[in-house]
């Protein structure tokens, strides 16, 4: 009879258990299918940005017209495509089902309003659209996210390091690239390079006689006579200077792909070491009366980065310690020009022989 009992009560702690967890996982299951997405409101229309992280920094990114700019950095301009790239990433964010619902948690995944990774806030002109909090790694690519009128706790695909809080990662980095085929002439080092331009060689059927050419064959031909060839040559050569075209076309190549590191302000500070330039140059573009002046110093820190300066510009720019390096490398007359023969001579010498028939008559 006991042993009935015993049976019958295991069984009724069993049934009771099985009831409580279904009636636990069902309503989450109803309303969490991992469809639900983190930010609510539609992301259509976003202008403004603001991403802070948990050490104070703070970057703010608005929208003018189709460009995003840096309000901090005087609207300096900002990578729209990284930006647009984020704004979508968050928009795409599914919820699914929530790991974690009570407000302890929040401060546990670092997702308080007083503690977090990052805090992302997007805005409709002066409407919020939506707040996000991003807190710790959940592992590779995942973080634990929330919204800011929420205490649930989702795992999402993204990392912190995707919404970074420095201004710094956000300019557009190729603001001051240009095409290196509108380099009509350049000042460097004491030399005057000019660049001129000729078609290039067809390399398409040239048959006279081959009145059967396919479209695509025609097409090529025309592509050819499109096709220009630039050829540096110095404008008051010494007899002794012979430049190395492809040295030139490979500095302006240089020049014209420039990529900045980030933007210094407008005051100039002496650890940019502008007051002792390693390189200046100046630079003449297609269609313009006036050049473009480049300014190159070397900074004192000790990840050896330059300072560049352009006249077109009121900014200061730090990049990279190679780029700098390469630019001063290039834009040094002994890689512009082709090097002395050791044993050269002037053609009106007079040779050994000469001088000893000389001697001897």
């Amino acid at each position: 009879m006991k042993r009935t009992i015993l049976i019958l009560v295991v069984l009724f702690i069993v049934q009771v258990g099985f009831a409580i967890g279904i009636n636990f996982y069902q309503p989450q299951a109803d309303t969490n299918e991992g469809n639900g997405k983190l930010v609510a409101t539609s992301t259509d229309g976003v202008d403004h940005m603001t991403i802070e992280d948990s050490d104070g920094s703070k970057v703010v990114l608005a929208k003018n017209g189709k460009d995003w700019q840096l309000p901090d950095l005087g609207n300096f301009p900002a990578d729209g495509n990284k930006v647009d790239g984020l704004i979508r990433k968050l928009a795409d964010l599914k919820e699914g089902l929530p790991i974690a619902t009570s407000s302890g948690s929040v401060k546990r995944f670092k997702l308080a309003k007083d503690d977090f990774e990052r805090r992302i806030t997007l805005q409709k002109g002066k409407d919020v659209v939506a707040t996000l909090y991003l807190g710790t790694s959940q592992g590779t690519h995942q973080i634990h996210a929330r919204r800011d009128d929420q205490n649930e706790v989702y795992a999402v695909t993204m990392g912190s390091y995707d919404a970074p809080a420095k201004a710094d990662d956000w300019i557009d980095a190729t603001v001051l690239q240009i095409s290196a085929d509108d380099i009509s002439k350049m000042d460097v080092n004491g030399l005057s390079l000019d660049a001129t331009t000729a078609p290039a060689a067809k390399t398409g059927d040239t048959k006279a006689d081959d009145k059967t050419a396919s479209s695509e064959n025609a097409d090529k031909a025309d592509a050819d006579k499109a096709k220009t060839v630039v050829t540096w040559a110095l404008a008051n050569p010494a007899d002794d200077q012979k430049l190395q075209p492809a040295a030139a076309a490979t500095l302006a190549a240089m020049v014209a792909k420039i990529r900045i590191s980030s933007v210094l302000g407008t005051d100039a500070k002496p650890a940019y070491g502008m007051d002792h330039p390693v390189l200046k140059m100046s630079l003449w573009l297609k269609g313009k009366d006036q050049p473009v002046d480049y300014v190159i110093g070397k900074s004192d820190g000790k990840d050896g980065d330059y300072t560049l300066k352009l006249s077109s510009r009121p900014e200061y720019f730090r990049i990279a310690g190679y780029t700098g390096k390469q630019l001063v490398e290039h834009a040094d007359a002994k890689a512009l020009l082709a090097a002395k023969p050791a044993d050269a001579k002037p053609a009106d010498a007079p040779s050994a022989a000469d001088k000893v028939d000389k001697a001897t008559h």
